[in-house]
Formats: structure tokens, C-alpha cells, sequence
């Protein structure tokens, strides 16, 4: 006896989904799409910060073993010399562009008034040192037009310890005729610029250049001024570009863009300004060059990434921590003496480190191929159960059934192809066939006659 077995029938695809919404499949199945649906979501995720490296800003402190002091800049107020301005028919500012309206343009070299109306270097400084040693810095003279000719001083030595004798030490001055000149903007004194040595000081408003700190000091103070200093490492893009051209500074690229510009559309250039254009030589041409400057000082026009800023700057912190107005030490009676004559009218300033700690703020980039395969690996695993053997697995079966489905469109290929080249031939063939009917038919009645004379 045998026993028929039931052939095994593969179900269709459209079976198989109508199979999975039915019963209690129809939850399994819709918990499966939620889970595919937030691990294409998290991939994008992962995709999209993969292209856009997003970046986290790390903190840190460290101990040098030698600090770099910042360059100071010194603008004195009054910025120009009233009696030599009177001279040339001007009683206010220089920045007011109606003053220029009695000026001498024809019989009077810009270059040469300009000389004639700014402090001198020995105008301005009495002494000044850094570690006890005035040959420790480096005076440059800057112009504009606001604050006259200014000084810088920068520092040409590290220094290894961290007190106030090895920090600045500077003695400025002023005349009593500053006390009664009209043409300054501020009472008697000095702005102080604390500043990163590789970005001069300029009266440029460069929004991406280097950092500065600001101080303002009146005539006859005695001020003590603590410094800090934080270190930035920022990352190049390029909605934010940076350099690390250690030849290049913003601060100078913008004051020279600006003067180009400037001197272009005017068509002469200031005593302040050093661009490759001839001087003004009227009133006309001196007012509208101080009204296209002071708009493009206030804030620049030209395209972002023109003037880059520094890759690696420094910002140094000033904290005034002692500041005497009407008394003053004496160091040969060692006591404090009461201002008289000259010394009332000197400013004394000393700015040191009180550490040699360092802040340090660097960008890095906080998302790499490896995060992404974590990442990837995380999501596929935990929402799907994935995992690169089960992955395997499935490409395999996946190739398997891609390869018999090939295989089998192939078979029904080569086998329609055998029926219609037989139904073919079977046509092509049908008058031999009929010849060949015939002599068998003649074959068999032949058989037959002879089988009956036998009998």
C-alpha cells in the first residue's frame, strides 16, 4: 500500500504579504516598519553629519614654561598738537572735515603737515623696559585718522617667570598745554590696546581678525593691570575660512583693502593712509575721502574671506588691580609723595602676568568613520536585530533566489525557443512527411499480397 504525499507549492509573494497583515503578524509586522522606519531616519542622521562634520570646542589648561607678552598700543589724547594745527588755519579735529576747509592745499605738502601736527616718540614715552630691559621691545609707529600717529611696543624675548618685575613697565607724559587744547575728543590721557603680537593694531572695525582688549588711562594715574591669556585654535570652513600663514594679518590686510578701496573711489589719499594714490589737493576731494573713510572704518565692505583671520590667536585678559590718581611712590625715600610739576603729569603703568597658566580653546571635530560605524552597528542591531553574520545571510539568500530566478526565466527562454523551432521544422517538413506516408502505405499492401500467395 502506498501513501501519496501532498506536493510542497511555494506560496507568491502577494501571498506571502497578505500573510503577514493577517492575525497576530499584522502587530509584528507594524512594530518591523516602525523600527525600519527610525533606523533610515538615524542613518540619515549619521549620513548627514558624515558630510557636515559638526564641531565641539575643547577646554583645557596647561602650565607653560615661558609666556609671550602682548603688544600695547599707545594712542594719546589730545591726538595732534594744537598750537602746530592752528598754524594751518585748523582749531578742531582733523576727523571734523570743515576744518579742512581753510587749509593750504596748494603751497602745503600733506605729508609734511602731517609730521608737524603727531607726537614724536619722545612726545610721548619717558621710559619703558620688559624683564628690566628697555632693548626687550621692539616701538612701531602706526597712523590714523581718529587717534594721530600711535605707538606700539612689542615684545622681542619670552619671558620664564611670572611677576610684575619681569612684566611692562612704562612711564608716559603730557604738557600743560594739553589741558586746554579743544581738539580732543577724550580728557588728557592714553586708550591702551592689548593686543596678539602677529595682529597690529589698526582703527579698522575687522569683525574676524584678531582679538583686543582696550584700557583708557587719564594723565597722572598710577595703574597696575593683571594679565591672562587664552589661547584659540579654531577649525577653516567655509562659511568661517582661517590661515595659518604665519606672514599674513588680518588687522594689516584690512587696513590696506580699506585704504586701496577707499583711494580708488575717491580717487587721492590722507597723510594717514599709504595707498598707492596721489594726495588730495583740494577741499572737495579731502571732505568726501574723510566721509567714504570714517563710513568704512565704522564697517567694512568687502566680501568675507577676503581678510581672513588667524587659525591660532591669542586673547589677553587685563584686570586693573591698583589705580592711584594723586600719589605716587617714591623709591629713594620709599613713601608715597603727593603729584607736583612734572610727575603730575606722568602716567605709570605696569602690566605682568600673575601665572603662567594658559586657557587653551581648540575646535576639534567631534564625528569620524568610526562614530559612524558605531552608530550604524547601534541602530541596525538594536531596532532590527541585525548584525554583519545575519547580513551575510541574507545577501546570500538574496544572490541565491536572484540567481534561480534567472536560471528559471532562462529555462522558459530556451524552452520556448525548442517549440517553436520544432513546430517549425514540423511545418517546413509536412510534404516530405507525406511522401513518406505514402511508401509505407505501398510497403504494407506489398506485405500483404505476398503473405497471401505464401498461403
Amino acid at each position: 500500500m502506498s501513501v501519496k504525499t501532498a506536493e510542497y507549492v511555494p506560496l507568491t509573494v502577494k501571498e506571502k504579504c497578505v500573510r503577514c497583515l493577517k492575525g497576530p503578524n499584522l502587530i509584528r509586522s507594524l512594530i518591523l516598519l516602525v523600527c525600519f522606519v527610525l533606523v533610515v531616519e538615524q542613518l540619515t542622521s549619521c549620513v548627514q553629519k558624515i558630510i557636515r562634520i559638526p564641531i565641539t570646542t575643547y577646554t583645557h589648561f596647561e602650565f607653560n614654561k615661558t609666556l609671550l607678552y602682548p603688544s600695547l598700543t599707545f594712542c594719546r589724547e589730545p591726538p595732534y598738537k594744537y598750537n602746530q594745527l592752528a598754524k594751518y588755519g585748523m582749531y578742531v579735529h582733523p576727523y571734523y572735515t570743515s576744518t579742512w576747509r581753510n587749509f593750504d592745499f596748494d603751497n602745503v605738502s600733506l605729508d609734511a603737515f602731517w609730521e608737524d601736527v603727531t607726537y614724536k616718540h619722545d612726545d610721548i614715552f619717558v621710559v619703558y623696559g620688559l624683564d628690566g630691559e628697555s632693548t626687550n621691545i621692539q616701538p612701531k609707529s602706526v597712523d590714523s585718522l581718529k587717534h594721530g600717529r600711535c605707538y606700539t611696543l612689542e615684545p622681542s624675548t619670552l619671558v620664564t617667570r611670572a611677576s610684575k618685575t619681569t612684566g611692562y613697565s612704562i612711564t608716559l607724559q603730557h604738557s600743560v598745554q594739553d589741558f586746554g587744547a579743544f581738539i580732543s575728543l577724550h580728557p588728557p590721557g592714553y586708550h591702551v590696546f592689548i593686543h596678539y603680537k602677529e595682529e597690529p593694531f589698526t582703527e579698522i572695525e575687522v569683525h574676524n581678525a584678531g582679538l583686543i582688549d582696550y584700557l583708557y588711562i587719564h594723565s597722572g594715574e598710577e595703574i597696575d593691570v593683571k594679565l591672562t591669556v587664552d589661547q584659540y585654535f579654531k577649525l577653516s570652513d567655509d562659511d568661517d575660512p582661517c590661515t595659518d600663514d604665519r606672514n599674513y594679518s588680518a588687522n594689516l590686510c584690512a587696513t590696506e583693502l580699506v585704504s586701496r578701496q577707499v583711494g580708488a573711489a575717491v580717487g587721492c589719499s590722507g597723510p594717514w593712509m599709504h595707498p598707492a594714490t596721489p594726495r588730495c589737493g583740494n577741499y572737495s576731494a579731502m571732505k568726501t575721502l574723510i566721509s567714504s573713510y570714517m563710513q568704512q572704518t565704522e564697517g567694512p565692505d568687502f566680501a568675507l574671506g577676503t581678510c581672513p583671520r588667524f587659525c591660532l590667536s591669542y586673547l589677553y585678559n587685563a584686570f586693573v588691580v591698583d589705580r592711584q590718581r594723586n600719589y605716587w611712590w617714591d623709591g629713594p625715600s620709599r613713601a608715597w609723595a603727593a603729584r607736583s610739576g612734572e610727575v603730575a603729569l606722568q602716567t605709570q603703568m605696569f602690566i605682568h602676568f600673575n601665572s603662567m597658566m594658559v586657557s587653551f580653546y581648540e575646535e576639534r571635530h567631534n564625528y569620524d568613520w568610526n562614530l559612524f560605524l558605531s552608530d550604524l552597528g547601534g541602530s541596525v542591531g538594536f531596532l532590527l536585530g541585525l548584525s554583519v553574520v545575519s547580513l551575510m545571510s541574507i545577501f546570500g539568500k538574496v544572490f541565491s533566489t536572484v540567481k534561480e530566478v534567472a536560471k528559471s526565466s532562462k529555462s522558459t527562454r530556451d524552452a520556448s525557443s525548442v517549440a517553436n523551432s520544432t513546430v517549425k521544422i514540423t511545418e517546413d517538413d509536412k510534404p516530405r512527411r507525406d511522401r513518406d506516408a505514402d511508401y509505407v502505405k505501398k510497403c504494407k499492401e506489398w506485405n500483404a499480397r505476398n503473405e497471401r500467395l505464401d498461403i
